[in-house]
């Protein structure tokens, strides 16, 4: 994809005098002019037609702007202030849609920290040393934008390696909301089983007073005595309404106790993969469900600005546990206080009627029950106790398959936790090995490609892990970024065939199908012999470029040429991108 046509009319500045060529026919341009007659507006001007305002470079582009550009496969592309035009094989759009097109049409969007746009305006090369792609680039950008260019082989190998990793770990994370599942579970059957094996052992009691015969005195004693009937039945309804409280008051500190450890998105998020959808069955994994909470999406579907309500409440909640905690423990002392009193009281009245010693709350509350008839209190306790041995057995045999499915679940976790590490050091060491290759691969072509253009100041390239690019010195490398360690003529060689040798790989790798070099005061850093060599480079180069210059004696070494009108352009403050 070259450059056939230019029409920039209007761009940046009111004295901007505009430039227009209209048979480029994708071949070498020069833009000539003088000083100040807007050589770099025009530069900048095919950048805005490509990419839009915010990515001139040095330059606030202003409101009034009109540049369209033809390509040599009769394409155009217009921005203007007016709006976006885009022609193609004869159907022209406007407006946004012309925008979209012409990005889908220009090439294709990379995933990572260096888009296309990073890509394309590194083919342009500003006429100050600071401005040019190398300069502009972070090292660690320059490492990224290299490597998003090169096409190994291997970098299909690290995607499938970051698939099986992703997939992975969702089955880790899968298997963990199951293991905390189960452990609830088992807390319910623990406590299932714990209220069984009490009526259980209530009614073993019952059995034995009434086989030693202890049952038929013990009835026959309340029958004869009212008081003392009253003052047990209401020790055992105290008793009973102490033990209720308790358990209701240890339950509300456990919530407490949830609100006061937990983050306020991973309460939600546990609740909301508890819940299993009617229609398809699924849940939503916790990660989801926190990741939405952070964007105040509704957890479950994503809806946005759901969540505020009940994060609000939650940290209401989370806020009061402490003080609520310290109210729930002080009101289970007073509990237990109470408690340890009705015992002492139930002491003291078997102490008096050592035929109630075998007789505490519960064992009372079925007598009362039963009318103290002994035959009814018998019938219930063979129906209970079968009812109880059975619940019993239930229980222990589903506490022992929960058992065994949460140490299989660890099993199963500890191994895919192995198997994620070992496949974490593989994807890093193959991800090492390809930044190692994609580095040498892109610096040999580079190398190959400075050395041709630069003649004998085109030396060895060296490009480290942290992206520092070296050339040798006398006694020892100099320096990209270390200021003065470079000629200009040097920065300036760097820098175009930088931005040739990463043309050449992203065509290669598909990315774009962009060949246009475009140069601005390309020969101002060069003497005579610099300018001969970036002449013969430009020439042997199946690249497109567009360079501007004051010097007119190059239109005569350039298969295009056009002239900028003589307007003074006056200088102002820029912005520097």
């Amino acid at each position: 994809m070259k450059v056939s046509e230019i029409h920039a009319r209007q761009f940046a500045k009111d004295e901007y005098g505009g430039f227009e060529h209209t048979n480029v026919a994708g071949q070498n341009l020069l833009v000539y002019g003088g000083n100040r007659t807007g050589k770099t507006l025009t530069f900048n001007a095919i950048l805005y037609n490509l990419l839009g305002p915010r990515h001139t470079i040095d330059l606030s582009t202003g409101r009034q702007n009109d540049v369209r550009l033809k390509f040599d496969d009769d394409v155009e592309f217009q921005r203007a202030q007016a709006g976006a035009m885009f022609r193609r094989n004869g159907t022209e759009e406007t407006g946004d849609t012309a925008q979209d097109s012409f990005a889908e049409w220009f090439g294709d969007e990379i995933d990572g920290t260096i888009n296309r746009s990073d890509i394309i305006k590194a083919h342009f090369l500003h006429s100050h040393i600071d401005r040019m792609p190398l300069s502009r680039l972070s090292k660690q950008d320059r490492l990224a934008i290299i490597r998003s260019v090169a096409d190994i082989e291997s970098q299909e190998q690290i995607e499938e390696l970051e698939g099986q990793l992703e997939e992975l770990e969702d089955s880790i994370n899968e298997d963990r909301e199951d293991r905390r599942r189960l452990i609830e579970d088992r807390q319910q059957l623990q406590r299932e089983q714990s209220s069984a094996q009490n009526q259980l052992e209530k009614y073993v009691q019952l059995r034995e007073l009434h086989e030693s015969g202890e049952l038929t005195e013990i009835t026959d004693l309340l029958l004869s005595n009212e008081k003392i009937q009253e003052q047990l039945a209401d020790l055992s309804r105290e008793e009973e309404f102490l033990r209720q409280k308790r358990r209701s008051k240890q339950k509300q500190k456990s919530q407490w106790e949830r609100y006061r450890q937990a983050e306020r998105h991973s309460l939600i998020a546990e609740a909301v993969n508890d819940f299993v959808c009617p229609a398809c069955g699924d849940r939503v994994d916790t990660e989801l469900a926190e990741s939405r909470l952070s964007r105040h999406r509704c957890p479950f579907c994503a809806v946005d600005d759901r969540a505020d309500s009940l994060e609000t409440n939650l940290d209401d909640k989370i806020s009061r546990s402490e003080e609520e905690l310290e109210e729930i423990e002080s009101e289970l002392e007073e509990i237990t206080a109470d408690l340890d009193e009705v015992d002492e009281r139930m002491d003291e009245l078997r102490e008096q009627q050592p035929e109630l010693s075998d007789v505490d709350g519960p064992i009372e509350t079925v007598i009362r029950e039963n009318d103290y008839e002994v035959d009814q209190i018998v019938a219930e306790t063979t129906d209970e106790l079968e009812r109880y041995e059975s619940t019993m057995t239930r229980a222990e045999t589903a506490l022992e398959e929960t058992n065994t499915q949460i140490e299989d679940l660890d099993t199963q976790i500890e191994d895919k936790e192995d198997h994620y590490r070992s496949l974490a050091e593989e994807l890093e060491e193959q991800r090492q090995a390809s930044i190692e290759a994609e580095i040498d691969e892109f610096g040999e072509a580079w190398l190959d490609s400075f050395q041709s253009a630069a003649g004998e100041i085109g030396l060895e390239i060296r490009i480290t892990e942290d992206g520092e690019i070296e050339i040798p010195g006398n006694e020892s490398p100099r320096s990209y970024d270390q200021a003065g360690d470079l000629s200009d003529a040097e920065i300036t060689f760097l820098n175009i065939t930088f931005a040739v040798t990463l043309n050449d790989f992203a065509r290669q790798s598909g990315l774009t199908d962009w060949k246009t070099i475009v140069l601005d005061e390309p020969f101002s850093n060069l003497d005579s012999e610099g300018e001969e060599n970036l002449l013969e480079f430009i020439r042997e180069r199946e690249q497109q470029f567009i360079c501007t210059s004051s010097d007119e004696t190059f239109l005569d070494e350039f298969d295009k040429h056009g002239e900028l009108p003589r307007h003074t352009i006056q200088s102002s403050l820029t912005r520097f991108s």
